[in-house]
């Protein structure tokens, strides 16, 4: 995860005119090669419009229904898709990431101190990540891994994960935190690849989900 390069941008990035305040995209825009930077203000992008890069340090960014978008990515903020909505990758350091029903990520669902979930029907084509904060998807497709340190991860409604379910050990900054994480499989659940636990976690599956090898010797079951 590129967490120094994010920050570092918080410290270095150039003001220029204009981008202190928040940025407002009118519903039914359509400027797919036109970013949108600001510095201490949030972006909204209403409904049903196309544009390119989503860019702010200190704000949150919200996307409307129906909305095609490039990258997102804020430092201090959350970042919260409508339903239908199509991004190349959604990435922040402190905030959540909310992804309505039927959302497509052509790239991964990254944040550090937040939680991310996907509803009903998202395709997210790369990894989920947190480290401290929950994961959740509901009847979505992640085709990557999901992957946290101290949150808990909860796959509902058939969910299918074609890469690993891994949580990691604390370290450095995140040692301190004596959290054991959930982890619930749910109803049809499939998570192609194996269940990873470098720590002690607590771990529910559900008689109908399928995975692959559970690793780990601290595994509390339910």
């Amino acid at each position: 995860m590129k967490y120094v390069l994010i920050l570092l941008l918080a410290l270095t990035v150039t003001v220029q005119a204009g981008v202190f305040g928040s940025e407002k995209v009118e519903a039914g825009t359509n400027s797919p090669e036109k970013d949108y930077d600001s510095v201490n203000g949030s972006i909204t992008v209403g409904e049903k419009s196309h544009v390119d890069n989503l860019d702010t340090v200190n704000g949150s960014i919200k996307v409307g229904d129906d909305a095609i978008v490039g990258k997102a990515e804020t430092v201090n903020g959350s970042i919260k898709f409508g339903d239908g909505v199509t991004a190349e990758h959604a990435e922040t350091v402190n905030g959540s990431i909310e992804l309505g029903a039927n959302c497509l990520i052509k790239s991964h669902a990254e944040t550090v101190n937040g939680k991310i979930s996907a509803d009903k029907g998202c395709q997210i084509e790369g990894d989920m990540e947190t480290v401290n904060g929950k994961i959740s998807a509901v009847a979505s497709v992640v085709e990557g891994s999901i992957k946290t340190v101290n949150g808990d991860i909860y796959l509902e409604d058939g969910t299918i994960v074609e890469g690993d379910l891994f949580v990691d050990k604390s370290s450095g900054w995140f040692n301190s935190n004596n959290k054991v994480p959930e982890v619930h499989i749910g109803k049809d659940v499939v998570v192609k690849g194996d269940l990873i636990f470098k720590k002690k976690v607590k771990l529910f599956i559900d008689k109908s989900a399928e995975t692959g090898d559970v690793i780990g010797d601290k595994i509390i079951r339910d």
